[in-house]
């Protein structure tokens, strides 16, 4: 039941505009349209966007701080991805795109009047700030959907069974589909082409959820559909997410382009994974240098998994950690029949193999990622090199 009707401020430059937003307004129950000349806060301002679109958005942040009105929506016949998301850095609740659409307008008001009301409640809990997660491979065939799939598997398994997110970001060949048999509708794509509809509610309708709870964001089938993805796309959906999610795990491929830095500067981890391997080493190296030169991530972010360990490799561990100036965060055993088992069949190693080496190692990656391991530092060190069946030196 409403208490009282919400007040709407139109501050649209077209006459015509602003008298059919007012007439679909009127015609709503729980809406009062302001005055031209009242100067009372209202509770939405809806606002036109025009060609000077910098000067507007300032127009709209200073209405915002100067308490002008609670809540906004812009209109514009500019929908440019640049607009959009401007418009959802600025915490804008709706974009109606001109010429109006009544029953879209409907919709968002509709939305607005019902749900309004019971936000303040919902902001008095605790802000989620979920960890993102990049794992990236130092070159092709290290592993590195492999340990992504089963990390976040991993994840979503722990006690407490926190919100786990899978991206598949391999924009070439992304193979996460593959690894879990999903069948799936839409892709991070349908995002940049929705990206006034970006919010809990639309992310939550496209992700894939996987039997395990894993919520999984997959790569686009078709080349060309790559192109409408932009940097600012992924960093407003990453943003969002990070709200959603308790973990947010990207498998990043080996690409280093745009949209890959945007995944770089966002993340709280960085996952470099790689081989005991000449090449991989030498890549591992290349890629600490370039973060250096970027600026980011933060080196102490920047971890090393290698992968397929074993330990009669011609390449020690402690030279591999010496030749890259970085230790190896984590080391997982090499087991091809369980792995291959494992992607062939669609499923994680948690179900295919639950008692193999390679399964309990990743989980354990898990739980030291999720702060779960108990113990000093140093103890943790010893525990987790036993495992491994190395010395602590």
């Amino acid at each position: 039941m409403l208490t009282r009707k919400k007040t709407v401020r139109l501050e649209i430059r077209n006459d015509r505009v602003r008298e059919h937003f007012a007439v679909v307004i009127a015609s709503m129950e729980g809406f009062l349209v302001q005055g031209v000349h009242d100067t009372m806060p209202a509770d939405l301002l809806i606002l036109e966007i025009g060609d000077d679109t910098e000067q507007d958005f300032d127009y709209l942040t200073r209405a915002r701080s100067t308490g002008r009105a609670k809540d906004f929506f812009l209109t514009s016949k500019n929908a440019s991805p640049e607009v959009l998301i401007q418009a959802l850095r600025l915490g804008v609740k709706e974009f109606i795109t001109q010429p109006i659409n009544e029953v879209e307008l409907r919709k968002a008001l509709l939305k607005y009047r019902d749900g309004s009301d019971s936000a303040p409640a919902q902001q008095k809990g605790p802000d989620r700030k979920g960890q993102i997660i990049s794992v990236l491979g130092v070159k092709g065939g290290v592993g590195t959907t492999t340990i992504a799939v089963n990390l976040a598997d991993s994840l979503v398994r722990l006690d407490g069974q926190p919100a786990v997110a899978l991206i598949d970001m391999n924009r070439l060949f992304g193979e996460i589909p593959l690894f879990l048999s999903l069948e799936h509708v839409f892709n991070w794509v349908d995002i940049s082409k929705n990206i006034a509809r970006l919010d809990a509610t639309y992310l939550t309708g496209i992700l894939y959820r996987h039997r395990s709870g894993l919520r999984v964001l997959p790569s686009p089938d078709r080349v060309d559909d790559k192109g409408t993805v932009t940097p600012q796309v992924i960093e407003a959906m990453l943003r969002l997410m990070r709200t959603m999610f308790d973990y947010v795990i990207i498998d990043g491929g080996q690409a280093m382009d745009d949209i890959s830095k945007t995944i770089l500067r966002s993340a709280d981890k960085v996952l470099l994974v790689a081989g005991l391997s000449l090449p991989c080493l030498i890549n591992v190296k290349k890629l600490v240098k370039i973060f250096r030169e970027l600026g980011y991530p933060p080196e102490p972010s920047v971890e090393v998994v290698i992968n397929r360990f074993d330990k009669r490799s011609v390449i020690t561990l402690r030279e591999a950690e010496q030749s890259t100036g970085k230790k190896a965060f984590w080391a997982v055993p090499n087991d091809f029949n369980a792995t291959m088992s494992a992607i062939n069949q669609g499923k994680p190693l948690s179900v295919v193999e639950p008692g193999a080496e390679v399964t309990d190692s990743i989980a354990q990656m898990a739980a030291a990622l999720a702060g779960r391991h108990t113990g000093g530092g140093r103890e943790k060190e010893k525990e987790r090199r036993a495992f491994l069946g190395l010395k602590l030196y």
